[in-house]
């Protein structure tokens, strides 16, 4: 099986594909907010290099979040996209534990933070056995003060450009002994081979079970996006007393007609 995976939900735009003897090939761009113009541009080499086309695809993996706003729209419309004109599964995976994943073989809790901008995190805690993790902390939302004082005193490791962004909040809670360690920059996004490995996973889970293109989408068997709360500018208008949950902005009345 030939599966691609999407990652879009922070400010790395990346792809991966993978197969049943693992990983086949990867391309990783720092994007900032220019994901819908990199992604397309990037399956399209990915597959070139790997000398497939979207054609030999069986799966599709994708981040659902949380996350970028604009990012996780333009991941889940691609992935939407490619696994509705193929009549092939697509797989959600949430970006905290694709930011976990790779941290599991180390014994103990760990945290997956990311960066949700307004001075806000997108947090979760797993416990990693050495071999696989367990969510112990549904994905929230939170004030880093907030998450950083949740896992004081646990010994964690915390990784997420959210955990970089405010490492001296995170590392401050806590005594020396049970501090919270902040992994480095190069751990800061979640990996699209993380999506890919994890998206396989979840494909191996539904074995035996038939799929049927159409009937399956319309069961909703395409994954949906986490959200944790409003995209920023719809937090924006509601602030300016826009038309979302604000009173309405009055208008100005119209002047008397000249006489």
């Amino acid at each position: 099986m030939k599966l691609l995976a999407i990652e879009t939900a922070t400010r790395l735009a990346g792809c991966a594909l993978w197969d049943d003897d693992g990983p086949i090939a990867a391309n990783l761009l720092v994007a900032g907010q220019r994901h819908v113009e990199v992604l397309v541009p990037a399956i399209d080499e990915l597959c070139r290099q790997a000398g497939i086309s979207v054609a030999d695809l069986d799966a599709v993996a994708v981040d659902i979040g949380p996350g970028l706003f604009t990012g996780l729209r333009v991941g889940l419309a691609t992935a939407t996209t490619i696994a509705t004109a193929r009549s092939i599964p697509a797989v959600g995976v949430t970006s905290l534990e694709a930011l976990a994943h790779p941290h599991r073989r180390r014994r103990g809790p760990l945290a997956a933070v990311v960066d949700a901008r307004r001075g806000e995190v997108y947090w979760a805690l797993f416990e990693a056995d050495g071999r696989r993790l367990d969510e112990v902390r549904a994905p929230a939302v939170a004030s880093p003060q907030d998450a950083a004082h949740e896992l004081a005193n646990l010994g964690v490791l915390a990784v997420g450009d959210g955990a970089v962004r405010y490492r001296e909040i995170f590392e401050a809670a806590g005594t020396d002994l049970a501090g919270t360690e902040v992994a480095g920059p190069g751990e800061m996004w979640p990996s699209p081979l993380a999506v890919a490995e994890l998206g396989m996973e979840r494909m191996a889970g539904r074995a035996g079970k038939a799929f049927d293109g159409a009937k399956s989408f319309e069961a909703g068997a395409l994954p949906a996006p986490l959200y944790l709360r409003q995209a920023d500018v719809r937090i924006g208008w509601d602030q300016v007393g826009g038309r979302v949950n604000g009173p309405a902005p009055s208008r100005p009345a119209k002047p008397e007609a000249a006489r």
